[in-house]
């Protein structure tokens, strides 16, 4: 029996981790969900998976890297890194609207009470004045109720798609390996 070492297609290879950064997402906001919806719009909960995903991000590239033949360019590097986050930014986003229409309409309308609140806090913490702090709770309150729509989810996922490309671009400075150069 022969072993053959195929390697893999790059967009095998970015289905398959969008595949698993995308599972992830899912995961971390229904464990966020069960434990406290509230959790949802924290911002130290958003950076938290921010860099879950970076990391799972850079270890999918290097994978991908090695399974090539170990030497990756800078460019293919970013492409990898941004087609993964494409795709699981798209699962994460058509999961969201399953969720806020779905499985819990009324989420979307507590979510932005709770971000809200979030908002009320840090700005009484920065020592913002009364009326200042109702003006701008009044203004994101506007915004927030369409957050959580179909459209709004949309909007979202081109939002993910340039901070997609920026975090592959990070991504493929660590994955990136350039073939050694013989003088």
């Amino acid at each position: 029996m022969e072993e053959t070492n195929e390697q893999p297609t790059l967009m095998s290879h970015v289905i398959k981790w969008g595949l698993i950064i995308g599972g992830a997402s899912i995961t971390m906001t229904v464990l966020l969900y069960a434990i406290d919806y509230t959790l949802l719009v924290l911002l130290k909960v958003f950076f938290t998976m921010l860099l879950v995903y970076l990391v799972l991000t850079i270890f999918g590239g290097i994978e991908y890297r090695k399974s090539v033949g170990g030497y990756l360019k800078y460019g293919q590097a970013f492409i990898h890194g941004f087609g993964v986050l494409a795709l699981s930014g798209l699962i994460a986003t058509i999961f969201g609207i399953i969720l806020y229409n779905v499985i819990d309409p009324e989420l979307p309308e507590n979510l932005t009470k709770a971000s809200l609140e979030n908002m009320r806090e840090m700005m009484i913490g920065f020592g913002a004045p009364e009326n200042a702090i109702d003006e701008a709770i009044a203004k994101e309150e506007v915004k927030a109720a369409d957050r959580y729509t179909i459209s709004g989810q949309a909007l979202g996922y081109l939002i993910i798609l340039i901070a997609s490309a920026f975090m592959a671009l990070i991504s493929a400075l660590f994955v990136r390996k350039n073939e050694p150069v013989e003088l």
